[in-house]
């Protein structure tokens, strides 16, 4: 028995939409010839930053320690005057703070800033609930694909029969919206830091396989 004739057709789409959280990234880095007093100014301004960002409304589950370490750098019998190198102890650590209102960003990171963190690594901007921007965009893509089939039966004389199979491709992930924010130029300016993240862009592909046969 001979097998049905099948189609096969992918569709794509791409739906936009403005982002509803910003996570903020804090960079905290102390160096101390003593590794303790290095640990404990770090510490210091740790504590700094979460009570400031608490006062703004913060809740405690959304500041949270992303990132920590030790490292030792010897200084050298002629240490280069034109190197920038930190000898002794330096801790770094990365607080990442999530803003699930973008308009109150800006504030966040200023606060940060007073605060006393030493580098901002950057903000992500991304979407609370991804997953419905991303069954949006397979929708379209779905919807693109059977026009697809429809036109390309139509002009070959056939007809879909049914769907034989769906299968979503890739290109459907939210990629955050990265911003890189030099800290040294937020804190020369009294001027509040404003932030303009623009849209997010969601890809989708989708793969129909159609069972099809002759027009009558």
């Amino acid at each position: 028995m001979a097998r049905p004739a099948t189609l096969t057709v992918t569709g794509t789409a791409s739906v936009s939409r403005a982002p509803d959280r910003a996570i903020v990234s804090f960079a905290i880095q102390t160096t101390d010839a003593d590794s303790g007093k290095a640990t404990s100014a770090n510490a210091a301004i740790a504590n700094a930053l979460t009570a400031k960002l608490t006062q703004l409304g913060l809740p405690a589950a959304d500041v949270v320690t992303a990132g920590y370490g030790l490292d030792y750098a010897p200084r050298p019998t002629k240490p280069d005057p034109a190197s920038d190198q930190r000898y002794g102890y330096t801790v770094t650590r990365t607080i990442d703070a999530t803003v699930d209102a973008i308009d109150r960003a800006g504030a966040v990171i200023d606060a940060g800033v007073s605060a006393g963190a030493t580098g901002i690594n950057g903000v992500s901007f991304v979407l609370r609930d991804a997953h419905a921007a991303q069954r949006s965009a397979q929708a379209a893509a779905l919807a693109d694909a059977v026009a697809q089939a429809r036109s390309l039966a139509s002009a070959a004389g056939m007809r879909l029969v049914r769907i034989v199979s769906i299968a979503p491709g890739g290109g459907d992930a939210v990629a955050p919206r990265m911003m890189r924010m030099p800290v040294m130029a937020m804190a020369a300016s009294s001027v509040p830091t404003t932030i303009t993240p623009g849209n997010l862009t969601v890809d989708a592909q989708v793969t129909v396989n159609y069972e099809i046969a002759p027009s009558p």
